[in-house]
């Protein structure tokens, strides 16, 4: 008996051995498949970062293309096509997009005069109407007829022993210290020459089927007398330009007395300002913004901006519309390089505008400086790629600086705008006859694109700036201030 229980207890040992070796097997197993499964869950979760990073990305290059006009010039298409082939006419919508406010014009709830108009019989044949009656109302603005007045300010006159000379009662609040135009009428003749771009002798028509007559000499000397005025606020306006983190900067020809000068324009947001020279050279330059500008200028490729300060933004448009250009001539190689030149800002813009943390900014900002530094390897035939490539080369810091700043836009487009106005001024009167009437002209037209918005906020600064003959600021160069 005691044999069969040892021998029974032996057949449970070993039947408990091959169990634990079974169970160790089976645990080893889980423990490789817990490790295979910790690997493969690391590899999925770093797989959900990257799509998350990429649907950020895709869906502010969705934003960007959704958009009607982008931050960004318009870039070539990724086509094949050849040069001479033209793109289909887009056929955008009239008005304004979708989900916008309306333009369109809205009558007055109260109107100023109700005119009655009954109705007692058919205006077309004549004949008697049925005892139904309904109206309808037609609203009219209108302006009321616009007539000369003349007023006489009567200043009592008296000797005064203490300063021993004879006085006169102060202006009124409404009376130029100088001239006999008013301040409403210096207003209009003044809006009516930097913002529809009039001449002298058109606005002087204009006024005399007002009821008074006004030679064009004396509308020419009373915008200066206002520009004298407002000459404070101008170099005011310069001085928040240099003060600015970053600014836009463009020129533009500005004929005086049939010979060639400037207009240079400088813009930070809403402030513009503009200076007439005769001079396109870098003293002017940095008579306004300094030897060493602060903050970071925007501009094209001009060499007077390239030596001007540290810190640039050069103008991705102009850029591109050289390498379509060149494209345009230059063969396959050309289109190409247009093309991926094209890429590169689109994606660049992505980038800038995708709002990503600061790690993958700057690695997405390295890869794309690398593609630009890999776009200038290699030699072509063509003349035009190679000073494009030359061109990046020197400027490649400059062209990347948006995707640091947001608030910096990568074109010069904002500076090209802001120069249309005086271009259409320029059209239509073909320039400036004197020097006095170009810095006249800029001191005007800066003041009101940057503080008077409006023809009421313009005759509110005029007023809120008249001065008296000796107290008035010097129309000078900005290289003699």
């Amino acid at each position: 008996m005691a044999d069969e229980s040892r021998g029974s207890l032996r057949r449970e040992v070993l039947a408990l051995r091959r169990e634990n070796a079974v169970l160790r097997q089976e645990s080893a197993a889980l423990r490789k498949s817990d490790a295979a499964l910790r690997r493969a869950n690391a590899v999925l979760v770093k797989q959900a970062a990257d799509l998350r990073a990429l649907i950020e990305k895709l869906q502010a290059r969705i934003a960007i293309l959704e958009k009607v006009s982008g931050a960004g010039p318009k870039t070539p298409p990724a086509s094949t096509s050849t040069p001479e082939q033209k793109a289909e006419p887009s056929r955008k919508r009239r008005g304004r997009p979708k989900g916008h406010p309306g333009t369109g014009w809205r009558a007055p709830d109260q109107p100023a005069e109700v005119v009655e108009l009954p109705l007692d019989q058919c205006p077309d044949c004549g004949g008697e109407l049925t005892a139904w009656r309904d109206t309808q109302d037609h609203v009219v603005v209108d302006l009321p007829p616009i007539e000369a007045v003349v007023v006489c300010y009567r200043h009592e006159r008296g000797y005064c022993p203490h300063c021993r000379r004879t006085v006169r009662s102060p202006c009124a609040a409404d009376e130029p210290p100088h001239g006999h135009l008013g301040l409403r009428v210096l207003g209009l003749v003044t809006e009516l020459r930097t913002r529809a771009g009039m001449s002298y002798p058109h606005i002087a028509a204009l006024l005399s089927g007002w009821g008074f007559s006004v030679g064009a000499g004396t509308l020419t000397k009373a915008c200066r007398r206002v520009a004298e005025w407002l000459t404070p606020m101008h170099r005011e306006l310069l001085a928040r330009i240099r003060d600015a983190p970053f600014k836009h900067a463009d020129e533009t020809s500005w004929p005086v007395n049939g010979r060639n000068g400037w207009c240079w324009g400088f813009v930070h947001g809403t402030t513009c300002a503009y200076v007439i020279e005769p001079s396109r050279g870098a003293k002017v330059a940095r008579a306004v913004l300094g030897d060493d500008p602060f903050g970071t200028l925007i501009s094209d490729f001009y060499g007077v901006y390239v030596w001007l300060g540290r810190k640039h933004q050069w103008c991705w448009a102009h850029l591109l519309r050289e390498a379509k250009e060149v494209a345009a001539v230059g063969g396959l190689v050309a289109a190409r390089f247009r093309e991926t030149l094209g890429a590169i800002f689109r994606d660049a813009e992505i980038v800038a505008t995708a709002g990503l943390p600061a790690p993958a900014l700057q690695r997405e900002a390295a890869a794309i400086a690398q593609r630009l530094s890999d776009l200038r390897k290699g030699k072509s035939r063509c003349e035009g790629v190679e000073r494009l490539k030359t061109r990046i080369a020197n400027h490649q810091d400059g062209l990347l600086t948006f995707l640091h700043h947001p608030e910096i836009e990568p074109t010069n487009n904002r500076a090209e705008r802001e120069l249309r106005p005086i271009v259409l001024v320029r059209k239509t009167t073909g320039g400036s006859r004197s020097w006095d009437g170009a810095r006249t002209l800029a001191v005007l037209a800066s003041c009101q694109r940057s503080l008077a918005p409006s023809a009421h906020d313009w005759l509110a600064l005029i007023r809120a700036h008249v001065c008296p003959p000796p107290s008035r600021a010097r129309l000078a160069s900005v290289l003699d201030v």
